[in-house]
């Protein structure tokens, strides 16, 4: 949705924490919220996100503001939080940057394995905004093997091209809709299999994780196997459920969990 399709309320009370919106740029894409633009406000930009209350995706927004004083310095800073006609909404700090190239021997890489390493750090956070991957992965394994992940780090599930901006500071990690909690370990987890899906093979990802980050040489196979088992079949639900238009791209990440599954000898 436009900036200016959204109900006059909602600019309204925007407009009074920000000041007037001289211009307005709709974000490109992602799927976690009905409203994403950034505004030209006087001196500045910042970006906003919001959704009708309603929907179903509405808690997502809550996690993000809950997780954002833990972050600071690895996301965009959270400005305001708040809510007007039933709508809910986020304005954070506006981050100039392009989205990362993970494709196989992208310099990108550097930049985000310097952010990863902070968040890799970051245990003391709202627990209220993330779920522990055992309990949010019950049905997608056995549960004693779940608990291979079980740990107190703070997980950005959805680590994908999309939700990382390259920025003059480095790299910028952006959407903590579904923040989880778990080993340090599986938030690298989630990055190599979109690496594998920009084109990467499952070895060469996993090589680069092994001499980047001891926290993944560090992981018990078993564990890895689990988490990525795991992954397949989770995407493999979300591709079957998914309506359209979003089906597609499930789909797509699906693909890499394969692979990388396939790789480490499962079915």
């Amino acid at each position: 949705m436009d900036w200016g399709g959204t109900p006059e309320g909602l600019r309204r009370t925007v407009e009074s924490l920000v000041g007037p919106v001289s211009a307005a740029t709709t974000a490109p894409a992602g799927l976690n919220a009905q409203l994403a633009a950034t505004l030209d406000v006087p001196g500045a930009k910042v970006f906003v996100k919001g959704l009708h209350r309603s929907h179903r995706s509405a808690f997502k927004l809550a996690n993000e503001a809950c997780i954002a004083p833990s972050v600071l310095g690895i996301s965009p800073r959270l400005l305001h939080h708040g809510a007007a006609e039933d709508w809910e909404f986020l304005v954070f700090e506006h981050v100039e940057g392009r989205h990362a190239d993970l494709s196989p021997g992208s310099r990108d890489l550097d930049a985000l394995a310097g952010v990863l390493r902070r968040l890799l750090t970051v245990a003391e956070h709202d627990t209220s905004a993330s779920e522990r991957i055992e309990k949010r992965w019950a049905r997608f394994a056995d549960e004693r093997d779940l608990g291979l992940l079980a740990g107190d780090r703070l997980v950005h599930s959805d680590l994908n091209a999309g939700n990382i901006l390259i920025s003059d500071r480095g790299a910028v990690l952006v959407d903590w809709a579904m923040p989880a909690r778990g080993a340090a370990w599986l938030t690298i987890g989630f990055l190599l299999a979109s690496l594998i899906g920009e084109g990467l093979a499952p070895a060469e990802a996993e090589g680069w994780a092994q001499h980047t980050f001891p926290e993944w040489s560090a992981a018990r196979r078993t564990a890895v196997d689990t988490f990525v088992a795991a992954l397949a079949r989770r995407r493999a639900e979300q591709a079957a459920n998914c309506p359209e238009p979003r089906r597609a791209e499930r789909r797509r990440q699906l693909l890499p969990a394969r692979q990388w599954l396939r790789f480490r000898g499962g079915p």
